[in-house]
């Protein structure tokens, strides 16, 4: 029942926003402004994540950090929501950052960008497995159907007729349950993940800007 009304969803559901990060605004040419608060730059990425201390352009473009999951549910939630703006990330730090971590607004634009292309290569290859499955799924499904066709139609002695049947009904069960998951990844299960690899190509190239408060 659950997989049913996932395929027929009567409604649009969006991740709950983080406290603190809900004010949007339009800048003068008509972008949407997505305003985030940071009391650290640290904030920006999970807490096993820190950013080495006297980095430069070089060390950072060959490193993808991990962005804090809440932030990165939060941005989905965003541009699902404004599907067709475009936009601006507006970071603003409660502090300074200390000195010895040249943090700027050039290396916060590598930082979210990087991550995103690197998440949108992890999205695609889903994809590429969910399509896989669906296709194996498919044919196990109709391989096993098909046998249980053969079998129904097969005349079996009647001492072992009752084991023959539930056998049988056991093939026809699994048959079905695996051709309704390979409808249901063609159908359905796709979708997310396609639209989440259209939003990180989105934030791969979005105007990221800092500010102190």
């Amino acid at each position: 029942m659950k997989r049913v009304i996932q395929l027929f969803p009567w409604r649009r559901t969006f991740i709950q926003r983080t406290p603190g990060l809900e004010h949007f605004s339009r800048s003068l040419d008509g972008d949407t402004i997505i305003r985030l608060y940071l009391d650290s730059p640290t904030d920006l990425l999970m807490p096993f994540e820190r950013f080495p201390t006297n980095y430069n352009y070089d060390e950072i473009n060959s490193l993808v950090f991990n962005l804090d999951k809440d932030l990165v549910n939060y941005l989905f939630s965003c541009l699902t929501e404004f599907e067709n703006d475009e936009f601006i990330l507006q970071f603003t730090l409660a502090k300074q950052s200390p000195p010895e971590t040249n943090f700027s607004e050039k290396i916060l634009c590598i930082v979210i960008h990087r991550y995103f292309s690197y998440l949108e290569n992890i999205r695609w290859q889903n994809l590429q497995q969910l399509a896989r499955d669906a296709i194996l799924l498919g044919f196990a499904g109709t391989g096993t159907l098909a046998l249980s066709i053969l079998l129904e139609s097969q005349t079996v002695p009647q001492d072992i007729k009752i084991a023959f049947s539930l056998v049988n009904q056991g093939v026809t069960v699994f048959s079905w349950l695996t051709i309704w998951e390979a409808l249901a990844n063609a159908l359905w299960n796709w979708r997310p993940l396609y639209q989440q690899m259209k939003i990180c190509q989105r934030l791969q190239n979005a105007r990221c800007e800092l500010k102190n408060a």
